[in-house]
């Protein structure tokens, strides 16, 4: 068995499915601009201090391309990113946007 001393976290992340309903390729950073709402949900589900400011910089540090169609994405806490950790969270319960369709995958413990 093995131990450990000192801090352990309850890091998680999970797997999404991110639909790109365009004929474009879209953002990270366009997904997060277009679904502010998300942000707020984080908010008052978590208590989350996050503000849709701090999501924009981190998906822009972390962005990547979301071509249309399926895009496989995985977001969490243990990423140490503001979008790890409000999008691990707050994608599990699906969504539809003008653009995009999300839906949860897995959890990756």
């Amino acid at each position: 068995m093995k131990t450990r001393n000192g801090f352990v976290s309850n890091s998680s992340s999970s797997s999404f499915v991110i639909t790109n309903t365009s004929d474009e390729t879209k953002t990270l950073v366009d997904f997060v601009r277009e679904n502010p709402q998300l942000v707020e949900l984080w908010k008052q589900e978590y208590d989350g201090g996050d503000t849709l400011g701090n999501l924009i910089k981190s998906a822009e540090e972390n962005d990547f391309d979301l071509l249309p169609g399926d895009n496989s994405c995985v977001f969490g806490d243990r990423q140490g990113t503001t979008i790890g950790r409000v999008f691990d969270y707050i994608l599990r319960s699906g969504g539809k946007s003008e653009n995009f369709i999300w839906e949860f995958d897995e959890y990756l413990r």
